[in-house]
């Protein structure tokens, strides 16, 4: 596990940190994928413990990132931005992995024939949120990129909703019955929740920088 040591030996790279968080939340995503694209329903004990795993090496950057922050005298940015920024950045993970836990959860036998492209969706937004972190380092310096990286990030979460209102739409109409409704009503629930993670992520960044331009 990296210590988030800039090249200031004095210092917390607090920006290694979140780069960190977001490249963990890329793993999961692309776990996710993985899973998605060939899933098996007797594997679900299995997936699950991966995932989690990969959300408790998040929790464990987090944790160590805000007992440095208590403790610094001047950070880089306001410390309450950060502590925000590495909160958001775990939600995302826990987003994630809250998919596996339901699937886990309510045993689904099968998964329907657009769950994939959600998929697909979460694991770009994870690779750009990982992207958006490596611009935040040098925001004062590459204002541009990190806008188009926001833009990128927005465009994700606008298909994503766009997939999740015809999803919710075909469910509705041929659900064969209540648990089925109920069930893919939690399940691509929890896929839009990924996508609203990282696109919240990215509000928080434009207003960071906002205030420390």
């Amino acid at each position: 596990m990296k210590l988030f040591k800039n090249k200031k030996a004095d210092g917390t790279d607090y920006f290694a940190a979140l780069e960190e968080m977001s490249a963990i939340a890329a793993e999961e995503a692309a776990l996710l994928k993985q899973i998605f694209a060939d899933y098996k329903s007797e594997q679900l004990e299995t997936y699950r413990k991966e995932m989690h795993a990969l959300e408790h090496r998040c929790d464990t950057v987090k944790h160590n990132m805000v007992t440095a922050l208590t403790k610094e005298f001047l950070p880089p940015v306001n410390r309450e931005d950060l502590f925000r920024l590495a909160h958001l950045a775990d939600d995302f993970t826990d987003a994630i992995e809250s998919v596996v836990a339901f699937l886990y959860m309510a045993n689904v036998s099968s998964l329907k024939e657009d769950t994939p492209a959600f998929a697909e969706l979460i694991s770009d937004s994870a690779q750009t949120v990982v992207e958006l972190f490596k611009e935040f380092r040098n925001f004062k310096k590459s204002l541009n990129e990190l806008k188009n990286v926001v833009v990128k990030l927005n465009d994700l979460e606008e298909q994503g909703d766009r997939l999740y209102l015809e999803a919710m739409r075909k469910l509705a109409k041929e659900a064969s019955d209540t648990r089925e409704l109920i069930e893919w009503r939690s399940v691509y629930s929890s896929l839009e929740r990924c996508m609203d993670a990282a696109e919240s992520i990215a509000d928080d960044i434009e207003l960071v920088v906002m205030k420390n331009i």
